[in-house]
């Protein structure tokens, strides 16, 4: 829902697909929002709902506004997280009618244009002109996949700057961008499952700063392979130094992330 309205430049006022933000009750109807929470809301939220008091709105469910996840499709009369709304994001990219497969025409076409020229827009063409760079990716994020965005990138760099190229892309296993829901408890099994990523952002700027102030070669590309907790969901025992191992500036062959003959490879 973000993507789309972020590369398409759409008003917050043109519900685009029919969503909206906003604060919701425990039933999930659209209420005015707290003065607390709006108090803290930098503090608390990211700017992406649902965070800091803020929800996504099905404008659409049957019935009248309401919380995203609880909302019922009218195509369906059914309860299933917005089917209508997801095709209808879907449809934005691929410029058809995901039930009949015909080109958009209209409004619902112009707006699926506006999209895909955002997207044009962003769309790296891989030469970091020899800048030194690092990339941290989590293989567990479901939300930006590494096979989407930082393996083929790290290919890319390869094939535009060659040997000149000096970009390091560490891929950290057991690890996701949405550290605050580690130890939040919202979503169990958490805690018990991944491990945090803002660790290693942490390190691969100190190892930059060192690069750039010292002239510290930067380790190798490689795979981090961290242990998750375990334990029981929204209890995991106390996270230690052997569940985050540093990055190594001499990782094992087994754990070198390298690219040759066109491909990109990482060890599983």
């Amino acid at each position: 829902m973000t993507y789309a309205n972020a590369y398409g430049r759409f008003s917050v006022a043109e519900n685009l697909c029919g969503f909206s933000f906003g604060a919701t009750t425990p039933a999930g109807l659209p209420a005015p929002i707290a003065a607390s929470t709006v108090a803290r809301i930098f503090a608390d939220g990211n700017g992406v709902p649902p965070t800091g008091g803020v929800n996504i709105i099905n404008n659409n469910s049957l019935g009248g506004p309401l919380l995203d996840g609880l909302s019922v499709s009218p195509s369906t009369g059914l309860a299933d997280f917005n089917v209508d709304g997801a095709l209808c994001l879907r449809s934005l990219f691929t410029g058809a009618d995901p039930a009949t497969g015909m080109e958009l025409a209209g409004k619902a076409g112009k707006n699926a244009e506006k999209v895909r020229e955002g997207i044009d827009e962003v769309l790296r063409d891989g030469d970091l002109r020899g800048k030194p760079a690092i990339i941290v990716h989590g293989r567990s994020d479901a939300l930006v996949p590494v096979n989407f965005s930082s393996r083929p990138y790290f290919g890319l760099n390869h094939l535009v700057e060659g040997h000149r190229s000096r970009l390091r892309y560490y891929e950290v296993t057991n690890a996701q961008h949405f550290d605050t829901f580690i130890g939040a408890g919202i979503l169990a099994g958490y805690d018990t499952r991944f491990v945090p990523l803002h660790v290693y952002l942490i390190q691969g700027l100190n190892l930059m700063f060192d690069h750039l102030k010292n002239g510290t070669p930067l380790p190798p590309s490689q795979v981090v392979r961290t242990v998750p907790r375990g334990g029981t969901p929204g209890a995991a025992p106390q996270i230690a130094p052997a569940n985050v191992p540093p990055i190594q500036a001499k990782p094992a062959a087994g754990d070198l992330i390298t690219f040759s003959h066109f491909t990109v490879h990482v060890p599983e």
